[in-house]
């Protein structure tokens, strides 16, 4: 709409009024577009609403003259019917204007829809008029702000020029109405251009398009589905992220790159189809995306992501490209659906806590060439049976915990550091080897079979959450090799009633034994640091000859 140079005189034979221009013309394109019924003896009022309404960049057609005769009746006919709804300015002037009658009734005859704005609380409407206007939308010009606000909620999406475009970029869109098709042409959507776009339901994006950039399209919450062009080779940060109706995700372009978290928290996506030759899943891709129950990894991926699909609770079955040499940290955590995992050979390293908290995995195998695996890649895999690992690796290996050969625990290759115990083994007792001097970070973590643990004096350090939540285990004896038990180490063993802790121990961190520190009773030398530690933090402590009495 172009910007008004003229002003408008208002006359009729009895009185002129003040001078008061729009900012705008009256539209007279082919597009869709309001009509404006008022009487001009509320200019003023009327204006202020037109410009508010214009900012948000609606189409508007309005009758600047107070012209008459049967041509311009005919011409206000054609307006209304070819307007797709009708501002009416609700006032005792308009109620009382034949003109306005008119145009109500017109407005009728064609089924448009009314949109009231009352100008003034004392406006008395006609009881001709009244039913027409039982059942409509009233808004008031006290508050423009909420006024405005409501009319954008209200008023036909399809009267507003909803898209903000410039030299090939869409800038913005209001938020308004259900569905858009972007114009061929646009490269790039603009950071958060539809951001919190609330009643966005559906979006066609053009295949010029080339790159999305962050938060374009977070918060969308009522977006169903997306379908990202061939040309699209970057899509940011966030992307997508909260947009919790969206169902099915198709991406074309076999070299597009995608931000961290661009899809995280799209709780109810189920259908995703990646492109074949997409190399990498950055960070949080996937996170929280919980309804996805299966998802094709693209052949060509190398790396997937940290978080990339944490807390995806739907995903049942996983199997990892052969080209994928790394799944980094938390990756899978807290997929609790989580059953079956097929790891490549060619695979090198699995990140900190890969798999933590997938409750549903019972055996995962370890294929040869993985050089390195990060603390805790099982913890809290409560269902876990077994982990074996391929004979060939040169850097780690497994043993069976059980006579037939079955429930494999981790170590590194020389069994200096037991890795991950297999949480759901059904045996009771387990003696750690002698050649370990590392117990692992959460390596025993949810054990809640095991009664017995005896530790060899071979070891020196007892890892962070070593033993937490060992719901049975009520006794240990800690040998003299071991200088550091780290953070929670018994944390939630509530069976724990001995504890035998000899000087040797110098660094003992929080939490040891939280969740058992009323039952459990510590015995150690007088003076010792295990003594110390006990009494500033609560715990009983007892001399160490009388743990052997006893």
């Amino acid at each position: 709409m172009a910007a008004k140079n003229t002003v408008a005189t208002k006359k009729n034979t009895e009185e002129e009024y003040p001078l008061i221009t729009t900012k705008f013309e009256a539209y007279t394109g082919n597009e869709e577009y309001l009509f404006v019924s008022y009487s001009h003896r509320d200019t003023e009022k009327v204006y202020k609403v037109l410009d508010a309404l214009h900012d948000k960049k609606y189409r508007i057609w309005y009758d600047e003259s107070c012209e008459n005769g049967n041509d311009f009746r005919d011409e206000l006919r054609q307006r209304i019917k070819g307007s797709s709804g009708i501002l009416l300015f609700v006032s005792s002037a308009s109620m009382a204007s034949p003109f306005c009658g008119m145009e109500i009734v017109v407005a009728r005859e064609y089924g448009k829809r009314l949109f009231p704005i009352y100008l003034e609380d004392e406006a008395v409407v006609p009881p001709a008029f009244a039913i027409l206007l039982a059942n409509t939308h009233h808004s008031t010009i006290e508050n423009m702000d909420r006024l405005v606000k409501s009319m954008v909620r209200d008023l036909p999406a399809e009267t507003m020029d909803r898209l903000t475009l410039h030299e090939g970029k869409l800038e913005k869109c209001e938020d308004n109405g259900q569905s858009i098709d972007v114009d061929e042409g646009v490269r790039l959507i603009c950071a958060g251009a539809f951001k919190d776009r609330k009643q966005l339901k559906n979006i066609k994006l053009p295949e010029s398009l080339e790159e999305i950039e962050t938060e374009a399209f977070r918060g969308c919450g009522n977006l169903t589905s997306m379908c990202i062009p061939e040309k699209t080779h970057r899509i940011g940060e966030s992307t997508f992220r909260d947009c919790v109706n969206m169902k099915s995700l198709v991406i074309k372009n076999d070299k597009i790159k995608i931000g961290e978290r661009a899809f995280e928290n799209c709780a109810t996506l189920e259908s995703v189809e990646l492109p074949d030759g997409l190399t990498e899943l950055y960070g949080g891709v996937f996170n929280s995306c919980k309804s996805i129950k299966a998802i094709n990894l693209p052949s060509k991926l190398t790396i997937i992501g940290e978080n990339a699909f944490s807390d995806c609770v739907g995903l049942e079955k996983v199997v990892v490209p052969d080209a994928v040499t790394k799944i980094d940290d938390l990756v899978f955590n807290g997929c609790i659906s989580l059953a079956s995992v097929v790891l490549p050979e060619g695979l090198r390293k699995i990140g900190k806590s890969a798999f933590k908290n997938c409750k549903a995995l019972t055996n995962v195998t370890i294929p040869a060439s993985v050089v390195s695996i990060a603390d805790a890649p099982f913890r809290g895999c409560e269902n876990m049976k077994s982990i074996r690992v391929e004979p060939k690796n040169k850097y780690y290996k497994s043993e069976p915990n059980k006579r037939d050969g079955s429930d494999y625990v981790l170590f590194n290759k020389n069994k200096s550091a037991i890795i991950a115990y297999p949480a759901s083994s059904r045996e009771v007792q387990y003696d750690i080897p002698d050649s370990v001097t590392v117990v692992s970070d959460w390596a025993f973590c949810d054990s809640k079979k095991l009664n017995r643990i005896t530790m060899p004096d071979s070891v020196n350090e007892i890892g962070e959450g070593a033993f937490c939540n060992c719901t049975l285990l009520d006794e240990i004896e800690i040998p003299d090799s071991v200088i550091k038990i780290d953070d929670c180490a018994f944390r939630g063993c509530v069976s724990l009633d001995t504890v035998i802790i000899p000087d040797s121990v110098k660094d003992m961190g929080w939490g040891i034994f939280d969740g058992c520190e009323e039952k459990v009773v510590v015995y150690c030398n007088e003076g010792s640091y295990a003594q110390d530690y006990c009494r500033r933090n609560g715990i009983k402590d007892a001399r160490i000859e009388d743990a052997y009495k006893e």
